[in-house]
């Protein structure tokens, strides 16, 4: 059976060490290198000895590496435009950590750089991986609720990253290298559900976004009203709203009203809860990697369709970046889509 040959490039990003767990164990993947630029290359370092992969300290290294056909760029977000070109100047495939860039333009080059590479690109947001998304999903395209008229939803809401214990995770508090706080971190993954739910995108976007929690010098947590252009109307509150003992790590929830039905997602991902001296909430299956990683090797491999494109992470960012230019201005905000 054919496997695509991975190359990780960083542990800066948290979600490294699920995706190198899905990627080695795969079956259609091999994980056969890691770098270690940016934060915790020792923690990039070890996992390259867990799992047999070819060590580097950095990505050029890497990708020089001819075994190394695609890659999963996990590294600080103001690097992403930097790395991702370069992988795709080297005919490496990329799957990128989100969001795509800290800006449109820097958006722009990633994926022009892709298309001219002839790369294949795609961004991993999670939600719609998930099972009960999924049937969601199938079920509002087969009109079982009605049109839909609302949606309500927690995306992603989380402990904040820097509580992670053995991990540095400080560059989620510099502005200039991550591009805003847990809403930056967390929206992104909301947003990209509702796009492709309602299948249409917002005209006007309205929010409120500040570091209201942990007084952090970016923000903690976030509100956005979506207004969309055929008539759907979204809330979404994302970001590191959940204190260090609660049981949830994280927490999606969505609320889905039609003219006929309406669908209750308590949680998107299988658990179960345990309770001794505090509750801990277990989470035994985790489909929507396997999902992002299989689909994005399947699109590879069969020069297929990746279901996230670059374009779509872009459009995901300009209503990112009009929430918060909407919360700085206290003003309706229309997304540069």
């Amino acid at each position: 059976m054919r496997k695509l040959n991975f190359g990780i490039i960083s542990y800066a990003h948290p979600h490294a060490l699920r995706f190198a767990s899905v990627i080695a164990r795969g079956k259609r993947t091999k994980l056969v290198a890691i770098s270690g630029d940016g934060s915790n290359s020792d923690v990039a370092r070890a996992e390259a000895r867990k799992y047999g992969a070819k060590f580097y300290k950095g990505y050029e290294a890497l990708l020089r590496d001819e075994n190394v056909e695609a890659v999963y760029i996990a590294i600080e977000t103001y690097r992403h435009r930097e790395v991702a070109v370069r992988a795709a100047e080297e005919g490496k495939h990329i799957l990128l950590e989100k969001p795509i860039a800290l800006n449109l333009k820097d958006a722009d080059e990633v994926i022009k750089a892709a298309k001219k590479a002839g790369v294949k690109l795609m961004l991993p947001f999670n939600p719609r991986f998930t099972e009960p998304l999924v049937k969601a999903k199938e079920m509002i395209d087969a009109g079982e609720i009605g049109a839909l008229e609302y949606i309500q939803t927690i995306s992603e809401n989380v402990k904040p990253p820097i509580f992670l214990q053995g991990l540095d995770m400080g560059w989620f508090l510099d502005v200039k290298k991550s591009g805003g706080g847990g809403f930056m971190d967390t929206a992104p993954h909301g947003v990209d559900s509702l796009l492709w739910l309602t299948g249409d995108v917002p005209k006007k976007v309205y929010a409120d976004i500040g570091s209201k929690i942990y007084g952090f010098p970016v923000d903690d947590i976030g509100t956005a009203v979506l207004e969309f252009k055929k008539g759907v109307l979204a809330v979404l509150t994302a970001g590191w709203g959940n204190p260090k003992g609660y049981s949830y790590g994280i927490e999606i929830k969505y609320y889905l009203v039609g003219r006929e039905g309406f669908l209750d997602v308590r949680t998107a991902y299988p658990d179960f809860t345990v309770y001794q001296d505090r509750a801990e909430k277990i989470y035994w299956d985790r489909p929507d990697v396997r999902g992002i990683v299989s689909s994005f090797t399947r699109a590879v491999l069969k020069d297929g369709d990746v279901p996230i494109t670059g374009e779509d992470a872009k459009k995901n960012l300009a209503i990112i970046l009009a929430a918060y230019e909407s919360s700085r201005t206290g003003k309706t905000v229309k997304p540069r889509l």
